[in-house]
């Protein structure tokens, strides 16, 4: 078994496809011998059984069968003849149920192989993609660098290019950041000592946030209920609001807008982000939660998103017990409705 496993390193060729059809064959074949030695030992007994009971038992009681069962009279080598119309039935009965086993094993393989290849297949993208993130703001600085060593530059120049560094050293910590988030969080369950007050984390983070949208000359609004406490890690939740708003920056519209309402429904505490951004396309919204997923350029060209935001989200969410919801229009915006299990 441990040789199917081994030839699942690396989705994204060929040769790789090739190694998982040869492990679906493989495995066919593993289960098509274990039914085979099955029906063997199976054969062995019943044939022996019935050679042993001829020799030992009352030749009358299998002319009474035989009897039954044809309505003639048995001839003296009707043992033999049973014991070769046995055989024969034993064979066809074999061939039959092993071939109907081969197609059926095949089946088995190819579904039980299948969630280990596109697990694969996930991870060779996620290295791929973390990699291409990696290296775009090295690309810059190294580009950066070589431009300004060809020649004597004034200070304003090296400043620039100190400042445009920084900027990529900024993008690199926050992509490391998202990488040992989804690294470590793994599911993780919540403490359940540990009650939040979520609305005031949100208002928190809803004044912080506005400096930077006003960079865009977005307003955001916002009615927040008081004292909704759930259990949860406070530094999640706060990742969490983050996200979601310079989501909501990002991709909406110079003077747009974004509305932030918190409520506490039934046992539930339910937040909602709205913005009046350009919307995601419909078949892109069963996809936006997965890493590095970045549904085109148009909703990325004015962003320094490295798509693992909305990941992080859906993380978070899955981490205290709750759901997320997406609601967007092209042109028009998008809404975010998040609900959480409250005390």
């Amino acid at each position: 078994m441990k040789n199917i496993f081994k030839q699942f390193v690396g989705w994204d060729t060929p040769s790789n496809q090739s190694s998982f059809k040869k492990a679906v064959i493989l495995l066919t074949i593993y289960y098509t011998a274990g039914v085979f030695i099955v029906l063997a030992i199976f054969n062995i007994m019943v044939y022996s059984l019935f050679t042993n009971s001829i020799k030992t038992g009352d030749n009358e009681k299998i002319e009474k069968i035989g009897q039954q069962i044809n309505g003639i009279k048995i001839k003296e080598n009707t043992a033999t003849e049973m014991q070769d119309n046995l055989l024969n039935i034993l064979l066809v009965s074999d061939v039959i149920i092993l071939i109907l086993t081969l197609f059926v094993a095949y089946a088995s393989s190819k579904r039980t192989l299948k969630p280990l290849e596109e697990a694969y297949k996930k991870q060779s993208r996620f290295v791929a993609d973390a990699a291409h993130e990696l290296r775009t703001p090295l690309s810059v600085m190294k580009a950066g660098g070589e431009v300004i060593l060809r020649t004597d530059r004034n200070k304003d120049e090296y400043k620039k290019y100190i400042v445009e560094s920084l900027e990529e050293v900024d993008r690199l910590t926050t992509l490391s950041n998202d990488l040992l988030f989804l690294a470590s969080n793994n599911k993780k369950k919540v403490k359940s000592s540990s009650l939040v007050n979520f609305g005031e984390i949100c208002k928190k983070q809803i004044e912080i946030m506005k400096a930077y949208a006003d960079i865009k000359n977005i307003k955001i609004e916002d009615t927040i209920q008081d004292n909704l406490i759930l259990e949860g890690e406070r530094e999640d939740l706060t990742r969490l609001i983050i996200n979601l708003l310079k989501n909501a920056v990002d991709y909406n519209k110079q003077g747009g807008q974004i509305i932030v309402s918190l409520k506490k429904k039934n046992n539930n505490i339910i937040l909602n982000i709205a913005d009046t951004g350009i919307g995601i396309k419909k078949e892109d919204l069963g996809q936006i939660f997965e890493r590095f997923y970045k549904a085109d350029n148009s909703r990325t060209q004015n962003s320094s998103s490295t798509g693992l935001g909305l990941s992080i989200v859906k993380e978070i969410i899955d981490e205290h017990n709750g759901q997320i919801e997406v609601n967007s229009h092209i042109d028009k915006g998008t809404i975010f409705i998040i609900t959480l299990p409250s005390i």
